[in-house]
């Protein structure tokens, strides 16, 4: 709608990720996704900050290990820390399946109660159905914010495939010059606008049309 700007939204979060290199490992970009899961597993590191999608890679290496998990402490104040969870999966049947009854037998036995604790004990993951489905043990930190519904949705889910920001990030972390963070946040405002277009245009028309309507 253009309100604000992420230079002007995300200057705190940026400057608050590059604090937790002070923390790593000497060179973490060396760690890739899987030997981050591999070293934590077999306990050369303590913390390990990520989702607990990777609690199942973690335990396919050490089945055996204690995991503990918590919410990110991003706030001053307790009460302003939320939970970010995101839906991973999901189910669907294409409009011109000609399967679709036998489909729906499958999604129907996928979502019985006993089938989705089952893939909850394998996977550490929390039901999307209202039930009585038990928290994995790993999470048993997280049960406060789960049932009290402090929780958000990842930023991520939000931004088009074609920004990288993954890449922007890991560019903003390993660049040690004196405007690294300006410079980040200019290329996210920069490539929010170049790959928003289409959506930014609709937003504007809707904006138009409702003060036409007043």
């Amino acid at each position: 709608m253009g309100n604000t700007t992420f230079a002007a939204s995300y200057r705190e979060v940026a400057e608050k990720i590059r604090v937790l290199l002070d923390y790593a490992e000497p060179n973490p970009y060396a760690y890739g996704y899987n030997d981050a899961c591999t070293a934590f597993a077999r306990g050369q590191s303590a913390m390990y900050p990520i989702g607990s999608y990777a609690i199942p890679q973690i335990k396919s290496v050490n089945p055996d290990m204690n995991i503990d998990a918590f919410p990110f402490p991003a706030n001053e104040a307790e009460e302003d820390n939320i939970l970010n969870s995101g839906i991973d999966l999901q189910f669907c049947v294409m409009k011109n399946c000609d399967k679709k009854e036998a489909v729906y037998e499958v999604l129907r036995f996928l979502y019985e109660d006993e089938t989705i604790q089952i893939y909850l004990d394998d996977q550490g993951g929390v039901a999307c159905k209202e039930g009585d489905f038990d928290i994995p043990a790993e999470l048993e930190g997280m049960r406060a914010y789960i049932e009290a519904d402090r929780m958000a949705d990842f930023q991520d889910h939000h931004y088009p495939s074609e920004m990288s920001v993954d890449a922007m990030i890991q560019t903003y972390l390993l660049d040690d010059s004196a405007n690294s963070l300006d410079t980040f946040l200019t290329r996210f405002d920069t490539e929010w606008k170049r790959y928003n277009r289409d959506l930014i245009r609709k937003v504007q028309q809707y904006q138009q049309e409702r003060e036409g309507v007043r």
